[in-house]
């Protein structure tokens, strides 16, 4: 305790209540700052700061983010950006934090822009990151959230809903603008996206298809009968409701998600943006007698 004491009174460590009164005041200056702003960021009702918005913040704490080389990567089949930035002290050239984030391709407004733009948002998002695990106490001290704007998408001014296109996992809403194939989130903080169709099916909720008998034709699968009313694929709206139609429908080759991905002919998930056309294809392809 007496060592404790002792860095207290050399300035080796300040006292807690002179971080919080310093805090304050500079959420006082900052908030008139921010406040100034003619295009402010709203998104669920909720302020985020932009990048140069983290540098003001920074100003005061005397820090200033480094944004270093952006390079290609590719991450589970989608291509992007990925860039690091260090947090430094102005006065001492110090490192005191960093951060490292991404722009892919499989983003909303991001599918068809050219590489050195992937490349400046990586970096942008990097240097707004190192800030803000830095300081981002500061900016909920100020009233505003701690994600940076630069990772967030569009702009919603509605509370999300909790009955359609909800993620229960993270608490938030799904959504789905320009050029998404599906409904998705950012997650949190990082870089990552939740995508609402990879949602794993509940096998609990999917009737276990009947027992097989015994079969007494050795000439290979048979198909079911052409008499068979399938259901009305568009009302397929996304991929949950259509590995579970796949699932029940086809329970003798589909009975797991996966197998409703490559029944239909498809690598992967992302390929799939039409449900119903994925749906039909399942039907042809059992409908046709075996070779």
């Amino acid at each position: 305790m007496d060592k404790v004491l002792a860095k207290y009174e050399s300035g080796l460590i300040i006292p807690p209540d002179k971080v919080i009164f310093e805090a304050k005041i500079a959420v006082t200056v900052f908030k008139g700052v921010i406040e100034q702003k003619p295009k402010k960021v709203i998104i669920n009702g909720e302020q985020f700061l932009e990048y140069e918005d983290w540098q003001t913040l920074g100003e005061f704490y005397r820090c200033s983010a480094i944004t270093r080389d952006a390079v290609p990567v590719e991450i589970d089949g989608v291509k992007g950006a990925k860039a690091h930035a260090d947090l430094v002290n102005i006065d001492t050239g110090v490192i005191i934090g960093g951060a490292e984030a991404y722009c892919l391709r499989d983003e909303q407004n991001w599918g068809e822009k050219p590489w050195f733009q992937l490349a400046s948002m990586a970096q942008t998002r990097a240097g707004a990151k190192a800030f803000r695990n830095r300081l981002a106490w500061v900016a909920v001290m100020a009233g505003y959230r701690p994600t940076p704007a630069e990772e967030m998408t569009g702009t919603e001014t509605h509370p999300p809903s909790t009955t359609e296109h909800y993620c229960l996992e993270h608490k938030t809403s799904f959504f789905k603008r320009g050029k998404m194939k599906s409904y998705a989130h950012p997650i949190g903080d990082s870089s990552e996206w939740c995508h609402e169709r990879t949602t794993e099916v509940i096998v609990e909720d999917v009737p276990k298809p009947p027992e097989k008998t015994q079969d007494t034709n050795l000439g290979g699968e048979t198909p079911p009968s052409d008499k068979k009313d399938y259901r009305d694929p568009d009302t397929l709206k996304n991929f949950n409701e259509y590995s579970k139609a796949c699932i029940v429908d086809f329970p003798d080759v589909i009975k797991t998600s996966q197998d409703a991905v490559t029944y239909a002919g498809y690598k992967n998930r992302l390929e799939i943006s039409n449900y119903p056309e994925a749906y039909r294809k399942i039907v042809e392809k059992r409908q046709k007698p075996p070779e």
